[in-house]
């Protein structure tokens, strides 16, 4: 019967070809096919010649030979295939998703849900072949709806498949964001797109947590929301500021004063945005350091958008040495006037005017506008000017002025004083 069998059904020796030539051609779904096939046969005819051995009489820790080896073997071969499995699971999952996506971002797609998926074949492992094993009577173990070891272990058990559900729906909602920015003609903005997802991420953090509450620990949520009623009003009292911000997060979204890479101007401080998130916006100012806003603070100052700007302003005071004559002001004005409306970067609004009697300098407002908002274009079209500004000082034979004092004495006293 044995060898009727392992000739009629086996074919050991064609089916280790089959398989190899199918790993060959990349046809992973069947060399995992094949490789439980001959698993299966292999502890079928090991079961079958261990069947009226003596073997079958012997218990480890009161589990039977024949679960253990069933153990070891789901156990290990599971280890072994569990990542090729949860990558071939991605792709074909991938399907479903290909309307959505317009048959793009297929790796990323891979790439976000493989890793959930590996950790979800992990746990299916770990539950399949631990329950071909029992816990021995004589450790005399409480019921798992009592506390004790087995309570501990179907608890953490029941926790790591919320926590991977978790995870694996996190990860699909970081591949729908990343479709929703990267898709031609994306139907959202990119910053609308990361509040939702951030807002779905947090409430799907909620669910699950109030989910592991109930169905694993079985804890009334009913009952736990009523008792958390002064608790909660506490709370409410000291998150007023997180809560200001969040709201002040809504308001950015709706309002669009800025987004994401705007170079914004507010309260002295000069940066681009980075990210606006629910409670905090980071900005990147001009000298590279990452600063962290609250959102109701961005939503309180006046903010000036400067991307949004078609130009830059430019204003400053050139002072000259109470020495200059009237004549030479005029010369030194009429020329800069010169300089601003014949720069290329520079549009026909401009201001050059003699403005005030400093205390130590005859002042020249100068006021022009960059026909950019490009922050470099700016410190570049501001350095030229400045360099033509110092040569016509220099061409009417002026002085730039600096803070002093002139003292002057009416008298001597005399040696005989």
């Amino acid at each position: 019967m044995l060898l009727h069998y392992c000739s009629g059904k086996c074919k050991l020796p064609d089916a280790a070809a089959h398989i190899v030539t199918n790993l060959a051609g990349g046809n992973l779904w069947q060399f995992v096919f094949f490789v439980l096939r001959g698993v299966h046969e292999y502890l079928f005819i090991s079961t079958y010649m261990i069947n009226d051995s003596a073997v079958l009489h012997f218990t480890i820790l009161e589990n039977p030979v024949k679960n253990i080896l069933l153990f070891a073997a789901i156990l290990i071969i599971g280890l072994l295939l569990k990542h090729y499995g949860a990558v071939v699971i991605s792709r074909q999952s991938f399907r479903f998703f290909r309307r959505f996506s317009k048959n793009k971002f297929s790796e990323v797609f891979v790439e976000q849900l493989s890793a959930p998926i590996e950790r979800l074949l992990f746990l299916i492992i770990i539950y399949t072949s631990f329950s071909q094993l029992k816990f021995p009577e004589s450790w005399e173990l409480a019921h798992h709806n009592e506390y004790g070891a087995r309570w501990a272990i179907r608890a953490l058990f029941g926790v790591a498949w919320v926590i991977v559900l978790c995870q694996l729906l996190l990860r699909g909602t970081n591949f729908f964001t990343y479709v929703l920015q990267n898709r031609e003609e994306a139907p959202v903005s990119v910053e609308l797109s990361n509040f939702l997802k951030e807002l779905i991420k947090v409430l799907l953090v909620v669910l699950f947590a109030f989910a592991a509450l109930r169905f694993v620990f079985n804890i009334n949520i009913t009952a736990l929301v009523a008792s958390l009623g002064i608790g909660g009003l506490a709370i409410a009292l000291a998150a007023q500021d997180t809560l200001a911000n969040l709201i002040a997060s809504f308001i950015i979204y709706i309002d669009k004063p800025f987004k994401a890479n705007d170079l914004v101007d507010f309260e002295g401080i000069t940066g681009r945005i980075e990210h606006v998130g629910f409670r905090t916006t980071r900005v990147r100012t001009l000298d590279r350091s990452l600063l962290t806003v609250p959102n109701k603070k961005l939503i309180d100052a006046a903010l000036n958008n400067v991307t949004l700007s078609e130009s830059r302003r430019i204003k400053f005071t050139i002072g000259l040495t109470y020495n200059t004559s009237a004549s030479q002001l005029r010369k030194i004005a009429d020329d800069i006037k010169q300089v601003i409306a014949n720069h290329p970067k520079t549009n026909e609004e401009y201001f050059v005017r003699f403005s005030d009697f400093n205390s130590s300098s005859l002042d020249i407002l100068v006021l022009y506008f960059v026909a950019s908002n490009d922050y470099a274009d700016m410190i570049e079209v501001k350095e030229e000017i400045n360099y033509r500004i110092m040569d016509i000082v220099h061409k009417h034979e002026a002085t730039f002025a600096f803070p002093s004092q002139s003292v002057y004495v009416e008298s001597l006293p005399t040696k005989a004083d």
